[in-house]
C-alpha cells in the first residue's frame, strides 16, 4: 500500500489523454503528441495513457506516424499506454446523428468517457480532442484534476443571434396563434439547455487552455464561473514546429508567382470563394488571357481528402474551375507528402486562407515560417494572433480580405464605401477591407508589390512566429501546467477522497 501513498516519490502518476482520433494526423493530434512528450519530460514518474478509437492502428504505428509527421522525437515508448475504446466510438461522429447532432455527440462523449474510466482510471484527465462531456464523469466520480485543451468552443453566445427569440424576455412577442413561434420557442429552450450545460461542464475544469485569442474570448464569455471556482483559463498556442520550418530557408530568394492554399478539401475552407474571386480578378485585369504569364499569379490547392464528403468537395471544386475556364491557372495537389508540402511552402510567393473564423490556422503559421506571404481572411486566428496589425487590411507580415458572403457582413455599414471594399465592425471598430479579387488587383496591378517589400514582410513574420508558435515554447508552458496538475492530484487525493479511494 505504501507505494500509493501521496507523498511517495516513487508513486507513478497516470495522465489519461482522451483523444479518440489520436491517429488522424491533424492539428489536434499535433497538440496531443507534443503534450504527451512534454508530460513525459516533466517527470520520470509520469505515465501517459492514450484513449483512442483508432482500433485499426497498432500502438507502434501510431507512435511512428506521430514522430515522423510532427517532428516528435525522444518519446519514451515504455511510458505510453494505449487504451482502445470499441463500444461507443460511432456516437461521437456527427454523421451518426441525423437530428439533434450536438446533443448526440455530447451523450456519446459521456459514454466514451465512461468506457475509458472502466478500462483504466487515470490520476489526471486531459482532454485534447475537444469533447467537453467526456470529463464530466471523471470529475464527479473519480475526483481527479481535469485539463481541457479547447480548439473550438462547441457553443458560442452569438449563436442565439440567429434565433427569433434570443432571450426568454423576448417571449413577450410570442403569439399563441402562430405555429412558427412554438418552433422558435423550442429552439430557444433547446439551445439554452445546451448552453448552460456547457457552462456547467466548464466548472469541472481545473485548467482550461485555449488555442488562441478567438477561442479564449469566447470561452471567457461562456465559462464565466471558472474564476470564481479558482480555475485557470489561459491561452496556449499550439506547437507548430516553427523552429524546424524556419531553418534552411532563404527569404531573399526569388519565388514562383503562385498563390498556395494549404487546406483540407472541406466546404468550410471556402475554396470556391477563392476560385470565384480569382476569376473576377482575371476578367477585370486580363480579360483576353487564356494561359498564365509571368505577371499573372496562379492558384495551387494542396490538401487531403479523408472522407467521401471531402472527395465530393474536391470534385465539385474541380468542376467549378473547369466551368470558369481556369484549368490552366489552377493546380490541384491532393494527399501529397509532408516533404512536398514544405517544398510548396518554400517556393510559392503567397499563401491563402479563406475560412471564416478559422479558430487558429496552423497553415498560416507555416506560410509565415517558410516565407510564404499570407493573404488571409480577416477573422479569428489569422487576424488576431498570426498576421498582426488588425486595424487595417495591410498586416505586419501579410494582407487581409473579407467577403460579401461573410455571416458578419452588415449592409448598413456600406454607404460610402468605394467599389471592391467593405466596412466591417471588428470588436467595435469600423475597418475597411478589400474583397479577394480587389486585394489581388491592389498588390499585382494597381501597386505591384516589390521584391524588397516581400523580403521585409518575410523577415518580420519569422521574427514574430519563430518563438511564439514553436514546439519548445509549447513544451515549456505545458510542463508548468503539468506541475500544477501534479500538485492538484496530491491535494485532491487528500481532500476529496475517502481513505479507500486514496489507496486505489
Amino acid at each position: 500500500m505504501r507505494r500509493r501513498d501521496v507523498t511517495d516519490p516513487n508513486r507513478r502518476i497516470i495522465y489519461g489523454f482522451f483523444h479518440p482520433y489520436a491517429n488522424n494526423g491533424g492539428g489536434g493530434e499535433r497538440v496531443l503528441w507534443q503534450a504527451v512528450k512534454a508530460t513525459l519530460l516533466a517527470d520520470d514518474k509520469n505515465i501517459c495513457v492514450i484513449y483512442t478509437t483508432n482500433i485499426e492502428a497498432e500502438p507502434l504505428d501510431i507512435l511512428k506516424k506521430a514522430e515522423s509527421k510532427f517532428q516528435i522525437d525522444g518519446l519514451d515508448h515504455s511510458r505510453v499506454v494505449f487504451i482502445y475504446l470499441r463500444k461507443f466510438s460511432q456516437l461521437i461522429d456527427s454523421a451518426f446523428w441525423k437530428h439533434f447532432t450536438l446533443v448526440g455527440q455530447l451523450f456519446g462523449g459521456m459514454l466514451l468517457g465512461l468506457e475509458a474510466m472502466y478500462e483504466l482510471s487515470p490520476d489526471v484527465w486531459i482532454d485534447t480532442q475537444g469533447l467537453p462531456s467526456s470529463y464530466l464523469l471523471p470529475a464527479v466520480s473519480l475526483k481527479i484534476p481535469i485539463l481541457a485543451y479547447t480548439h473550438y468552443p462547441i457553443l458560442q453566445s452569438d449563436m442565439f443571434a440567429k434565433l427569433k427569440f434570443q432571450k426568454f424576455k423576448d417571449l413577450s412577442k410570442f403569439s399563441l396563434l402562430n405555429v412558427r413561434d412554438y418552433f422558435a420557442l423550442g429552439k430557444l429552450v433547446y439551445w439554452s439547455c445546451l448552453y448552460y450545460f456547457y457552462v456547467y461542464l466548464g466548472t469541472k475544469i481545473d485548467i482550461a487552455l485555449a488555442n488562441g485569442t478567438w477561442t479564449f474570448n469566447h470561452l471567457s464569455t461562456i465559462w464565466t464561473f471558472n474564476s470564481a471556482f479558482g480555475n485557470q483559463l489561459e491561452i496556449l498556442y499550439p506547437p507548430c514546429g516553427t523552429e524546424y520550418l524556419t531553418k534552411d530557408v532563404d527569404l531573399t530568394k526569388t519565388r514562383n508567382n503562385k498563390l498556395l492554399y494549404l487546406a483540407q478539401f472541406r466546404p468550410e475552407k471556402r475554396h470556391d470563394l477563392l476560385v470565384k474571386g480569382y476569376a473576377q480578378f482575371l476578367e477585370k485585369n486580363y480579360p483576353n488571357v487564356t494561359k498564365p504569364t509571368d505577371i499573372i499569379p496562379t492558384l495551387v490547392f494542396a490538401g487531403s481528402c479523408r472522407t467521401a464528403d471531402d472527395t465530393a468537395t474536391l470534385t465539385s471544386l474541380q468542376e467549378l474551375v473547369e466551368k470558369r475556364g481556369l484549368s490552366n491557372f489552377v493546380e490541384f495537389r491532393v494527399d501529397i507528402s509532408y516533404d512536398e508540402v514544405v517544398e510548396l511552402l518554400t517556393t510559392c510567393k503567397f499563401g491563402l486562407n479563406a475560412m471564416w473564423n478559422e479558430h487558429f490556422g496552423i497553415g498560416v503559421v507555416e506560410y509565415v515560417a517558410r516565407g510564404c506571404i499570407p493573404l488571409v481572411h480577416a477573422s479569428a486566428g489569422p487576424l488576431l494572433d498570426i498576421v498582426g496589425n488588425s486595424n487595417t487590411w495591410k498586416g505586419d507580415n501579410g494582407f487581409f480580405f473579407k467577403s460579401l458572403e461573410d455571416p458578419d457582413f452588415d449592409e448598413s455599414l456600406q454607404a460610402d464605401t468605394e467599389p471592391g471594399f467593405m466596412v466591417f465592425d471588428i470588436n467595435g471598430q469600423l475597418i475597411t477591407y478589400p474583397t479577394f479579387d480587389t486585394l489581388l488587383q491592389e498588390i499585382f496591378v494597381k501597386d505591384p508589390i516589390s521584391d524588397a517589400k516581400l523580403i521585409t514582410l518575410r523577415q518580420n513574420g519569422q521574427q514574430v512566429i519563430e518563438h511564439k508558435f514553436s514546439n519548445k515554447t509549447f513544451t515549456e508552458l505545458w510542463i508548468q501546467h503539468i506541475n500544477t496538475l501534479d500538485a492538484l492530484e496530491k491535494q485532491y487525493r487528500e481532500d476529496k477522497r475517502s481513505k479507500v479511494e486514496k489507496v486505489y
